[in-house]
């Protein structure tokens, strides 16, 4: 990716593992085998990506490292951004002011990575989960998602879900749902946690986040999810069924000429 003499090539996942002291995040959200290139500086490292909405980065800490770290490598990457169509960097969200010093920035996000490795202790309505049809169900599940939680990504119907759980009431209504995806690593991922407006603050959304995790970790030994960071009620759930935080990411998408 550059050709600086501070930058070094990294070409196996257990050396990044290595590197970075056993990171959940590159343990769990990063391929083996890498899909892009890896780059090393002294106390910082980018992984490339490749995602939904372009070739991105990420950019994060190691041994140590800090906004010294992050900012020496952000400016050592700004011909190899360019010469391989980087369309988005991630940082973790204390070196936002690192990212913005060094390139001209559009639209994005703050959110947060998180995992657990331990299945979560039984919870209300848990008992009431049924499984879900990505094909049959995928407009009921369209439906909840796009009234009730419009930035959801479970995309029912697309065949990117592995286990769909749900919560109907006694008449069949869909109030709850959600999603196991797995990631490029292989890592099961949790996405499109919905519940009706007229039944939150009940507990369904824990019971459906409760029965896919241990449904995930029974099966993988880990669950990781994604949760916009401006959401306290939803980290206050996952925190309470044993989830931790990885990484808070500062995503930004680089501007465009």
């Amino acid at each position: 990716m550059a050709s600086d003499t501070l930058l070094r090539n990294i070409t196996s996942h257990p050396d990044l593992l290595e590197l970075c002291g056993g990171d959940p995040f590159v343990r769990w959200g990063i391929p083996d085998p890498f899909t892009g290139a890896v780059l090393a500086g002294p106390g910082a490292v980018a992984v490339e990506r490749f995602g939904r909405r372009g070739r991105g980065l990420w950019v994060f800490p190691h041994s140590g490292g800090h906004s010294v770290a992050i900012r020496d490598l952000l400016e050592a990457l700004g011909g190899p951004v360019a010469e391989r169509g980087i369309t988005g960097i991630s940082v973790p969200q204390e070196y936002a002011d690192q990212l913005a010093a060094t390139f001209e920035l559009g639209s994005g996000g703050e959110w947060d990575w998180m995992w657990t490795d331990q299945a979560p202790p039984p919870v209300l309505f848990e008992d009431r989960l049924i499984t879900l049809d990505d094909t049959r169900d995928a407009a009921e599940l369209e439906a909840l998602s796009a009234v009730h939680s419009p930035t959801g990504e479970g995309d029912p119907g697309t065949g990117r879900t592995d286990l769909w759980l749900g919560i109907r009431t006694p008449e069949g209504q869909l109030v709850a749902a959600g999603a196991m995806q797995s990631l490029e690593s292989g890592a099961p991922h949790l996405a499109g946690i919905v519940t009706h407006t007229d039944h939150r603050g009940l507990g369904l959304a824990r019971a459906v986040t409760a029965g896919l995790t241990r449904h995930a970790v029974d099966e993988h030994g880990v669950c990781t999810l994604g949760m916009y960071s401006a959401n306290p009620p939803a980290r206050a759930i996952y925190y309470g069924l044993g989830y931790q935080t990885a990484y808070a990411w500062h995503s930004r998408r680089l501007a465009t000429d």
